[in-house]
């Protein structure tokens, strides 16, 4: 209630006061200090830390050594847990190599609760695992490898990412908008593949998406390739808007290969149409369904083939680089909503005063560095600290979003379903 009452108040202040502005170009303008004061009154942390980076990840580096009689070795992965004794663990980095040589994988890992080991890898698949411990080089091999059991064969390291429909302009803050899971995986030195699952749509206007490859230029990608044949949105009945073209690839602004997913969202999870136009439904965003108005439906998924010229090794590309957004047309003009590690980029549209512009400090997207992270149901806040009261669907005292956002060092593991209200999330 709180969110919807300081949604339309500001809004209404907005059109008032005129703060924001269109031009010729189609690009944003305001004052940091207007659009600061904005935020303070509308964000769902009313004190909102001033370094915060909205980063639930932590740099890692390791230096491993293969030192192991089977001379099959082909290469090593670092790893999230004991394969022989959990499913669901995942691969954080992964590179070729050999028995008796030695390799420096640096990865992404969440800041919080992460149990690493290191695994050599056969030709036949046979995996030699060990515990990392809080060491920073390890030699695989000796009497702590552990290479028995029944095997749960790991997966890639998977993100979930969150994005809000409104941005520049406050919405309901749950978070569910677009809901994405993203993965990625090297196929070969110089293959990479990223697949992308489309797990929800809280939207209630259409929703383009593409993923940014920042490090990665158009001009040193051969082609990209869809292993289903098509794309999410493959015979699209509308008019394109957002990605005018059906190329799966697009050249950046700065120059970056960018990865074209959806004109829209809603048919890409539901290709429904009613008198021409598309239906615009909460899919997988409540828990029950309405009629023509909110379904279950099941998560659609693309994998994404890119093919790279001489100069890059997909086995070094990190996911944590990736630059997934959104595109929506707010007050006339279109926008990109990327997290905040890529929040002043135009990847395809030409839309803000440059890097900064609209310094709010807070962000429209999130990176959860977890594959099944359960997003809020439809119209609850992510979570919230206001006025001294902490509440939304991450709740949890001392283990709440709204905690974390008001200061960035505390309450970092909010993200975990055991702090969420179970009522409250998908």
């Amino acid at each position: 209630m709180l969110i919807g009452y300081l949604r339309n108040t500001i809004v209404g202040s907005l059109v008032v006061a005129s703060l924001f502005t269109l031009n010729s170009c189609r690009r944003m303008e305001t004052s940091n200090a207007q659009w600061r004061e904005i935020v303070q009154t509308i964000y769902p942390v009313d004190t909102v830390d001033a370094y915060h980076t909205w980063n639930l990840l932590e740099d890692r580096a390791l230096t491993i050594a293969v030192r192991l009689a089977d001379s099959d070795i082909t290469h090593i992965q670092v790893l999230s847990g004991n394969p022989y004794e959990e499913d669901s663990v995942e691969i954080l980095a992964e590179r070729p190599c050999k028995s008796e040589q030695q390799v420096n994988p640096s990865f992404k890992v969440p800041a919080v609760g992460q149990k690493l080991y290191v695994a050599a890898i056969n030709s036949q698949g046979k995996y030699y695992v060990m515990p990392v411990g809080d060491k920073t080089k390890i030699s695989i091999g000796g009497s702590s490898v552990i290479d028995k059991g029944v095997l749960h064969r790991p997966i890639y390291q998977t993100f979930t990412y969150l994005f809000e429909e409104d941005y520049p302009y406050p919405g309901d803050f749950d978070f569910n908008d677009v809901v994405f899971r993203i993965s990625q995986q090297p196929v070969n030195d110089s293959t990479l593949k990223i697949q992308v699952t489309l797990a929800a749509v809280g939207a209630t206007k259409q929703v383009g998406a593409a993923i940014r490859l920042p490090y990665i230029s158009y001009a040193d990608v051969e082609k990209v390739t869809i292993d289903e044949g098509t794309r999410f949105d493959e015979d699209y009945t509308i008019d394109r808007y957002y990605i005018a073209n059906d190329e799966v690839l697009s050249n950046g602004r700065d120059g970056s290969a960018v990865i074209n997913l959806f004109d829209d969202a809603h048919w890409s999870m539901s290709a429904k149409v009613s008198m021409g136009q598309v239906k615009r439904m909460y899919y997988n965003t409540r828990k029950y369904d309405v009629l023509n108005e909110s379904s279950i439906v099941p998560a659609v998924s693309r994998s994404y083939n890119v093919h790279l010229k001489n100069g890059y090794n997909a086995y070094f590309l990190s996911l944590a680089d990736i630059d997934p957004f959104i595109i929506v047309s707010n007050n006339g003009f279109n926008v990109e909503v990327h997290t905040y590690q890529y929040k002043y980029d135009e990847a395809l549209w030409d839309y803000t005063n440059g890097s900064g512009g609209e310094d709010d400090r807070v962000p429209w997207a999130l990176l959860v560095p977890d594959a099944d992270f359960h997003y809020p149901v439809e119209g609850i806040a992510l979570g919230m600290y206001r006025n001294g009261l902490v509440s939304g669907a991450y709740s949890r005292y001392n283990h709440s979003f709204g905690q974390w956002g008001r200061n960035r060092n505390s309450s970092t593991d909010w993200w975990l379903f055991d702090n969420a209200t179970p009522q409250l999330v998908f």
